[in-house]
């Protein structure tokens, strides 16, 4: 029996797209592992963020970017930066 089944929560057949409302998408197995293994330690988010905009920088060309918690929270970043 699933988590979903146990909460009696249906499972849905997911060909949308990554869609916060259908719960974001399912992640690739070597994605949960690496989140399995990084909750496992406890880190200083500004070292992190530093660490993550390094590599998006590196991997897009682009100046710098940032982690945040979904959509609506890059939206409010991005109307951010636009002032």
């Amino acid at each position: 029996m699933s988590i979903y089944a146990a909460l009696g929560v249906r499972t849905l057949i997911y060909a949308k797209g990554p869609a916060t409302r259908l719960s974001g998408g399912v992640m690739r197995p070597e994605v949960a592992a690496t989140m399995a293994e990084a909750s496992q330690f406890s880190v200083d988010i500004v070292e992190l963020q530093s660490a993550a905009s390094c590599i998006m920088a590196e991997e897009t060309g682009w100046e710098a970017g940032y982690v945040a918690s979904g959509a609506s929270a890059c939206l409010l970043i991005a109307a951010a930066a636009c002032t």
